[in-house]
């Protein structure tokens, strides 16, 4: 276990119970579906109240520094958005260093491929699927998200075509610009060995060779790759987050400037830091999650719109 996965796994061990402090009733649960076979990751919770309706979709995916993390720390948040009549999937993924990028990609188009499967099962309307994930879980919703909407990102990274549309992104405290993140210093070089195991290339204490010897060093980060057609967004950040300071801005500007809805919910104080949303006895937490509420019924209303004009 290197210094970045000792970090991460001591941050789910610590954190464990706060995240998961809240118990809501009248949900079905089905626990570790299998959305693939080839590795243990690769399966998915599903969270979901019974409805006569059909279901939007709500993917889910856990950060962890992309290096630990597991979709059992994520129950209470896939409980309070399943509660808000959203057919949840809690997702595990591969993780680094044992599995490189794009390999968390890859899992990502997997669980896509089962949803037309699931339809008639669980009653789910699929033109309604909003991604959302907190930190490197974050960064993945948006990755997904990129490589739908830009072909020359999905092309360049080997990614199957596919027929789902994203109706929404919700990103909490994500590394958007990821190539900027991992060139930034941090202490006990934390940002080293976590780019060594996201991307499998050893630099030793030169990061900068990430840019000129990565094979996908201007593929990794979805701030890059924004076009006219993504989809929605909220972005929910911290003002002094340890770990993702700054990198939203560019990605909110990117967004507005190619004409999509996007909007924001941040934190201003140190104690309300990376991922504030789950301390949900503050705030700064109940501020970002009824945004999250409310973004949520836009994209429903909006969806529901565009249907009708389409008629």
């Amino acid at each position: 276990m290197n210094k970045v996965e000792f970090l991460f796994h001591a941050i789910d061990v610590i954190t464990h119970p706060m995240q998961n402090c809240i118990k809501v009733k009248g949900l079905e649960h089905r626990f570790d579906i299998p959305y693939a076979n080839d590795f243990a990751e690769q399966k998915m919770d599903l969270i979901f109240k019974k409805s006569d309706n059909p279901l939007p979709v709500l993917i889910n995916f856990h950060g962890g520094g992309f290096v630990k993390g597991d979709k059992k720390h994520r129950h209470t948040i896939s409980d309070l958005f399943a509660d808000k009549n959203w057919f949840v999937i809690n997702a595990n993924y591969r993780l680094s260093p044992k599995h490189v990028f794009p390999a968390l990609i890859e899992d990502a188009f997997l669980i896509l491929e089962k949803l037309p499967d699931m339809v008639a099962e669980y009653n789910l309307d699929i033109s309604k699927i909003v991604f959302t994930g907190d930190s490197a879980g974050a960064y993945l919703a948006a990755m997904l998200v990129a490589c739908l909407t830009n072909e020359t990102l999905r092309t360049a990274l080997d990614m199957p075509s596919s027929e789902i549309k994203p109706a929404g992104l919700i990103g909490f405290c994500g590394p958007y610009d990821l190539m900027s993140a991992m060139l930034k210093p941090m202490p006990f070089g934390l940002t080293v060995a976590m780019a060594e195991s996201f991307t499998g290339l050893k630099v030793g204490s030169d990061i900068s060779k990430l840019k000129d010897d990565y094979k996908y060093a201007q593929y990794i980060s979805p701030v890059d790759f924004v076009t006219e057609k993504w989809c929605p967004t909220l972005i929910v950040y911290a003002e002094k987050d340890l770990f993702c300071k700054g990198l939203e801005a560019q990605m909110i500007d990117n967004i507005k400037k190619a004409g999509v809805y996007c909007v924001e919910s941040h934190s201003t104080k140190a104690i309300d830091n990376h991922c504030y949303h789950f301390n949900y006895s503050t705030q700064a937490s109940k501020d970002a999650l009824n945004k999250a509420y409310e973004f949520l019924s836009y994209v429903l209303e909006s969806q529901s719109t565009t249907t009708n004009d389409s008629i």
